[in-house]
């Protein structure tokens, strides 16, 4: 069984995770976009092995937290390679929105690239790698079929869509990705978003307005 732990984080809201495998309290860390010791705390007070992080993508504030949960403990880094210059660029980019760039450090590089279709494992929970490009170059998704639970990470929100007018963005792209990898997921699939409450396939299909 997987344990989700939702901690929002930063000025922009957004949903960083802590999922965990029951059996074997092992965790990773999802999108950690800052407030680290936060995301950590939840990690040791459910008394969980953190072995990696996985990153939906690398916009700052999915992933500004990393370095700093990295001096902690030395953990793999989950991510598409096509996000390196997202990565690179996180100070610069902090402070384009008037945000100081020296607490926006970049992200570290992934020791395990994905570009869609691998396996990942939570202990004993399957993940299976969605590529779900468009709010991003290598935006990924993470699904879990025997949870029947999805992290969409900001390619689909409830009632909406992910933004594509930050540079690498693409809407007909981010459309086709998530008609093709999201919404062929069973409708009771729960949709796990980057930012706002979560939402499930089947009502995402029948209601939300960029895709009906």
């Amino acid at each position: 069984m997987l344990n989700v732990v939702t901690i929002p984080v930063t000025v922009f809201g957004q949903n960083a995770r802590v999922l965990s495998c029951s059996d074997t309290k092992e965790c990773v860390i999802v999108d950690p976009g800052g407030e680290s010791d936060r995301i950590l705390a939840a990690c040791d007070a459910g008394g969980l092995r953190c072995t990696a992080v996985w990153l939906t993508h690398a916009h700052l504030d999915h992933c500004a937290g990393v370095r700093a949960i990295l001096k902690r403990s030395e953990l793999a880094i989950v991510a598409h390679p096509a996000e390196r210059v997202l990565r690179e660029r996180i100070p610069e980019i902090a402070a384009m929105y008037g945000l100081p760039a020296n607490e926006w450090p970049t992200c570290p590089e992934p020791t395990l690239e994905i570009k869609g279709g691998e396996e990942l494992h939570v202990g004993k929970v399957r993940a299976k790698v969605l590529f779900t490009p468009g709010h991003s170059p290598g935006h990924v998704s993470f699904f879990f079929p025997s949870e029947r639970l999805v992290v969409s990470g900001d390619a689909l929100f409830r009632g909406s869509i992910g933004r594509t007018d930050l540079p690498g963005g693409n809407h007909e792209q981010l459309i086709d990705s998530i008609k093709r990898e999201l919404l062929t997921l069973p409708d009771e699939t729960r949709v796990l978003s980057g930012h706002g409450g979560d939402t499930t396939i089947g009502e995402e299909r029948q209601s939300n307005p960029f895709l009906v």
